[in-house]
């Protein structure tokens, strides 16, 4: 993609200026499900309370929506704002960012180092942060639990004896969805819980050649294959919060997925602590696997400029984000925002994420530290391995060594 981008770069400079008009900015997104839609909608409202004209365009699913971004862009019809999960090197090389203006910039530089940087360009800021989403989260259906006399696992080889005891029962041990994002993550809690970030690290980001080809990364990866056989069927055709309906429904004990769930029990009532739980993945203990919704401004003229401007500084007022990050499940960017009204689960990954920095259990995605090339064919290897019952742990290695030594 960033070649083809790189093609185009300059005849986008040149048509994107004219993409929004001066009374209203548009932002493109993907928060499409319950909670994520409930948030989109109170975005929109606290936008236009401030005077700011937001039309927002929602997109169901996040590769569906850097298509239509893209082809947007294509056509000289850029919205002025869209969600992105691409680093900001990425879009820069491509396209042109707008200036969001001092007040951010020193907004932005109160934010935790590893958010900071990941929304400047040459020392300037052109993104914003919404909510930080944990993503090494082990969603429990405490319900179940308690009618089978179990209780929450600690780490993996509790969890398997959970999970066997589960599915002796007729319970669904692990609801899953279908995108190469929900096995990605399954995968990145096997190699965080088993073998620890520092393993996490060298391996999948510095793409060690040694670690990569070791016995571990094959036991790792047998591993988290072992994971399909807790799951059902009917995973080939759904999405994250339908997994997370399963747990709702009584059917399922377990999801791994991020904090965006806690969205959705909230708004089915339930209470964690006592209907659910949100513990951290097996064997993570309180290290904190995360990734943060930003907001991206492109390059929109002067007059849409104004309103950019605007909405950026609105994003980054701590009772905003505070509102945003409750409704959708996550928890605020900026440590110093009051976390009233949060639930338990939500406190518990505030608490893991502002001590994470000086205790070394801070964790960024992958997806926003690995290079296009090489963090595609990780998640397409562990789809295919995950899918086909024929490929060896040894080939799913050699696949991805290939994959993480690929060059962007």
């Amino acid at each position: 993609m960033r070649r083809g981008f790189r093609a185009l770069g300059a005849w986008l400079l040149a048509c994107s200026a004219s993409a929004v008009s001066a009374k209203e900015i548009e932002l493109l997104h993907w928060w499409t499900a319950g909670s994520e839609a409930a948030m989109a909608t109170a975005l929109r409202e606290q936008a236009h309370a401030a005077g700011i004209p937001l039309k927002t365009s929602p997109v169901a699913g996040g590769s569906n929506a850097m298509t239509v971004l893209k082809t947007r862009f294509l056509a000289g019809q850029a919205p002025a704002v869209a969600q992105t999960d691409k680093s900001v090197r990425v879009w820069a090389e491509a396209v042109p960012l707008a200036d969001l203006g001092p007040a951010v910039a020193v907004a932005v530089g109160q934010l935790p180092r590893a958010v900071a940087t990941e929304l400047q360009h040459e020392q300037r800021p052109v993104a914003v942060p919404l909510s930080v989403h944990r993503l090494n989260v082990m969603w429990s259906n405490l319900r179940v639990l308690r009618t089978h006399g179990l209780t929450v696992p600690r780490d993996w080889d509790e969890f398997h004896q959970t999970a066997t005891l589960l599915q002796q029962r007729g319970v669904l041990p692990l609801a899953l969805g279908s995108s190469a994002g929900q096995k990605l993550s399954l995968f990145v809690d096997v190699v965080l819980g088993r073998a620890g970030p520092e393993f996490f690290d060298k391996a999948l980001v510095q793409a060690d050649l040694q670690l990569l080809q070791s016995a571990q990364m094959r036991a790792l990866l047998e591993e988290y294959r072992r994971l399909k056989s807790y799951t059902d069927a009917g995973q080939v055709s759904r999405d994250w919060a339908a997994a997370t309906a399963l747990l709702l429904q009584g059917r399922a004990a377990f999801q791994m997925t991020g904090d965006w769930a806690n969205g959705e029990f909230q708004k089915a009532g339930w209470t964690a602590g006592q209907d659910y739980d949100c513990t951290p993945a097996p064997g993570h203990g309180t290290l904190h696997y995360f990734e943060f919704d930003r907001l991206i401004f492109f390059a929109s003229g002067p007059e849409a400029q104004v309103s950019q401007r605007r909405l950026a500084s609105l994003l980054l007022e701590p009772k905003v984000a505070s509102q945003l990050a409750r409704i959708k499940g996550g928890i605020p960017v900026k440590r110093d925002t009051a976390l009233d009204g949060f639930n338990a689960c939500a406190l518990r990954s505030a608490a893991d994420f502002r001590s994470g920095e000086t205790r070394g259990q801070l964790v960024l995605a992958l997806s926003a530290r690995m290079g296009e090339g090489a963090y595609g064919g990780l998640r397409d290897t562990l789809s295919a391995y995950w899918a086909s019952d024929r490929m060896s742990s040894a080939q799913a290695q050699k696949r991805l060594i290939q994959a993480l030594l690929s060059k962007d």
